[in-house]
C-alpha cells in the first residue's frame, strides 16, 4: 500500500511540474533591456489561419529590432523590423509589440509585463 501510495504521489508531482513548465513564459533579457528573447508569430494572409508562436532572439539597435530564430522553423521570421504598435494583455500580464519588416510584412512580439526590455520596446513605439 505504502508503494501505491508513492508512486502516487511521485505522479502527481511530476504532473503538477510539467503543467507549470507549459505554462510558462520562455523569457530571456539582458539587464539593459537591448537583448531579449521572447515569442513572435507572422501575420497570415488567410483570415482562418491560426499563427503559431516562434521563439526568437532580438536585439535593439537604434530604432530597429534585429530579430534572430531560434529554429530552422522561424527562418522566415529572421531580418530587420520596426515597432510600429504596442498594446497590453491585462489577463496574461503580457505587452504585444506590432512590428514591420521592410518589405511590409507584419508580425507581433510578446514579452512579459516585467520584462527589462519592456522600457525600450515603448520608446521605439511611434
Amino acid at each position: 500500500m505504502t508503494n501505491l501510495l508513492s508512486t502516487l504521489a511521485f505522479l502527481a508531482i511530476v504532473g503538477f511540474l510539467a503543467w507549470v513548465g507549459w505554462g510558462m513564459e520562455p523569457h530571456w533579457s539582458s539587464r539593459d533591456g537591448s537583448k531579449f528573447m521572447c515569442r513572435m508569430y507572422l501575420h497570415p494572409d488567410d483570415a482562418d489561419a491560426r499563427p503559431r508562436w516562434r521563439d526568437v532572439k532580438v536585439g535593439v539597435d537604434g530604432e530597429e529590432l534585429l530579430v534572430f530564430a531560434r529554429a530552422r522553423r522561424g527562418g522566415d521570421l529572421r531580418g530587420v523590423w520596426k515597432v510600429v504598435g504596442a498594446t497590453n494583455d491585462g489577463e496574461k500580464n503580457r505587452r504585444l509589440y506590432e512590428v514591420r519588416s521592410s518589405n511590409d510584412v507584419g508580425a507581433t512580439i510578446r514579452v512579459p509585463m516585467s520584462s527589462r526590455c519592456v522600457p525600450i520596446l515603448d520608446r521605439l513605439v511611434p
